[in-house]
């Protein structure tokens, strides 16, 4: 497969793909908080806003080992956001793109979670995020069945969900790519510090636009 500009071999791709359920089960323990405090916030930045927004999902095994109550589990916008730290736009994009998939999926229905392959030719903090999101996962774990992470190549331009018990799928054809949008941004405010502001304005947007806009504005729903 020709290496494309996200993944310089296959290496790093292994790599990457067995480091996501790390970067879950650490971030499972963190308390989370849907707001940043504004003194953490450098001064003449604005603050970005992530809204709280919730994907419910269940995952049996936790309330059978006695980790939750129920088996009913919370995954929040800033769960999400934790996963690559400052990349809003791309986790933002793969949560709205869980929902839509979930949707046509389950309905009413919960997901399970460790029960969803997802292939996808957005890679990098969207594909991190959809696997912490479903817990998807390659080559790790007690049970390398439940669940799967699978990156295709950049030109696919797809995401695809599928319920590994049903086999049921539902396959999203982004219109665009957020790290279009984010890549040029974030490279000039390294190198021009106070190229900052306009960043975090334009995360503040993509936020509202990525979660809110008409799904036809964003996907290609195929089902």
């Amino acid at each position: 497969m020709e290496k494309d500009k996200y993944f310089f071999s296959d290496h790093s791709r292994r790599e990457f793909l067995g480091a996501v359920p790390l970067l879950c089960g650490g971030l499972a323990m963190l308390n989370v908080s849907g707001h940043t405090d504004a003194k953490e916030v450098k001064a003449g930045v604005p603050r970005v806003k992530i809204p709280e927004r919730s994907i419910f999902m269940r995952l049996p095994e936790s309330a059978l080992y006695g980790i939750t109550v129920d088996e009913k589990i919370e995954i929040t916008l800033n769960d999400v956001i934790k996963v690559h730290g400052y990349c809003v736009g791309g986790g933002t994009f793969s949560f709205r793109a869980a929902e839509e998939a979930f949707k046509l999926m389950y309905g009413n229905e919960l997901p399970v979670r460790h029960k969803v392959k997802v292939q996808t030719s957005h890679h990098c903090c969207q594909a991190a995020a959809l696997g912490y999101i479903t817990g998807a996962r390659r080559d790790y774990g007690a049970y390398h069945s439940q669940g799967n992470l699978i990156l295709l190549p950049v030109e696919d331009k797809k995401i695809v969900f599928t319920d590994i018990p049903g086999g049921k799928s539902v396959t999203l054809r982004p219109l665009f790519n957020p790290h279009d949008t984010f890549e040029p941004l974030f490279k000039r405010a390294k190198k021009e510090p106070g190229f900052a502001p306009e960043v975090s304005k334009v995360m503040n947007e993509k936020i509202d636009e990525y979660l809110n806009a008409p799904v036809e504005k964003i996907f290609i729903v195929e089902s």
